[in-house]
């Protein structure tokens, strides 16, 4: 049996993956806490369409700063060996949240420094938070782990998610590497005729932050209430990907 090990955070998860019709906000958080329909996420749609089984690491919400902690745990484990052939794919998303422990709540929780939802926010966005910093301590993590991948004999894909990041290492496995931009989003948008802009930062907060997703809402490829792919999207992204990726040995 293969593998398909994936990263990230809502989108690759598939928050609201399964929205296809018209629902008002109360109607979309209702089914948003009630459903769990995953199989409409592209994650799914690959694994489903090459035979893979897919070991979801990626979370609603998640940090860069979660998902290398949970591949850490993960790969620390020999899970991954029972396996014939493992392909990671790895979202990359905003450099705006932070994953921290909480002694109140006695769990790690992701914190989004680009809301003023509390005290804490406003001193590490103030104080500790650098987007540049943390592209380079991306950078390092990337390139260690394209190189713990290939030691182990694990295949792995990284992907920019909702915005283009420029890095200090260009790593080979990162999809569509040489693409200016490169991330999800700005794909669909560009493939639906949007003249991109550089200076459009997303950071799925659940709000029109972007002329990106602006777009894409008038495309009615995400819902209006938070901003996430909807099903026509993810088999939109699904679709992307599997251009690139080598699921099949002979591909």
């Amino acid at each position: 049996m293969n593998a398909l090990i994936t990263f990230g955070c809502s989108w690759t998860k598939g928050v609201g993956s399964w929205y296809d019709k018209e629902l008002s906000y109360k109607d979309y958080l209702n089914c948003s806490a009630t459903l769990s329909k995953d199989e409409y996420s592209f994650r799914t749609i690959l694994a489903k369409r090459h035979g893979y089984k897919n070991i979801n690491l990626s979370a609603s919400a998640s940090s860069n700063g979660k998902q290398f902690r949970l591949a850490e745990e993960y790969f620390n484990t020999d899970n991954y060996k029972k396996f014939d052939k493992v392909i990671v794919l790895w979202g990359i998303t905003s450099t705006s949240r932070m994953d921290i422990w909480s002694n109140k709540k006695k769990k790690y929780q992701s914190i989004f420094l680009n809301t003023n939802e509390g005290e804490i926010n406003n001193i590490l966005r103030e104080e500790h938070y650098d987007h540049k910093v943390e592209l380079n301590r991306l950078s390092e993590q990337i390139l260690h782990w394209d190189k713990y991948f290939s030691m182990i004999g694990v295949e792995n894909y990284w992907f920019d998610t909702f915005n283009h990041h420029e890095y200090r290492y260009t790593s080979p496995n990162m999809i569509l590497g040489e693409k200016t931009p490169r991330d999800l989003m700005s794909l669909i948008c560009e493939e639906e005729g949007l003249v991109l802009k550089r200076d459009d930062y997303h950071f799925s907060s659940w709000w029109r932050d972007s002329e990106r997703i602006k777009f894409l809402e008038q495309k009615k490829l995400v819902n209006p209430h938070s901003f996430h792919p909807n099903r026509i999207c993810h088999e939109k992204i699904a679709d992307m990907i599997d251009n690139y990726v080598k699921f099949c040995y002979n591909k």
